[in-house]
């Protein structure tokens, strides 16, 4: 028996206040990398619409956004590789994930918080 559990939408965002939209990307897409080698189902650069007519895509992508989708059983791993990875960082990196900032270090105990906010809203249904 296969049983499917609920995915999870995450929205993450790196900003650096000393790094232009290049350098953001750069920073964005090292994250990303290291987010497709846990277990989440996806994780793709975020986008903001359509692109003009013309444009080598038809979407456009918004720097520094990410949208990775998982079950609630990963969370906690995500959050791991999202700590680890922030602590490796320039001390202006901030990441957002669904409206939660963090800056430096992300303890275990704010690993915690979110990956348990992350749960709660599974169980209410999203």
């Amino acid at each position: 028996m296969v049983i499917f559990m609920e995915q999870l939408r995450i929205h993450v965002r790196v900003t650096c206040s000393g790094l232009d939209d290049d350098g953001v990307a750069d920073l964005t897409s090292e994250l990303l990398r290291e987010i497709l080698d846990t277990d989440v189902a996806g994780a793709e650069p975020a986008t903001v619409g359509k692109a003009p007519a013309g444009a080598k895509s038809d979407v456009l992508v918004a720097v520094g956004a990410l949208a990775v989708t998982l079950a609630p059983t990963v969370a906690d791993s995500l959050m791991g590789v999202v700590s680890s990875w922030l602590s490796r960082q320039p001390s202006d990196v901030v990441i957002e994930i669904d409206g939660n900032r963090f800056q430096g270090r992300v303890s275990k105990a704010q690993r915690d918080v979110l990956v348990a906010a992350f749960l709660r809203r599974m169980d209410d249904g999203l």
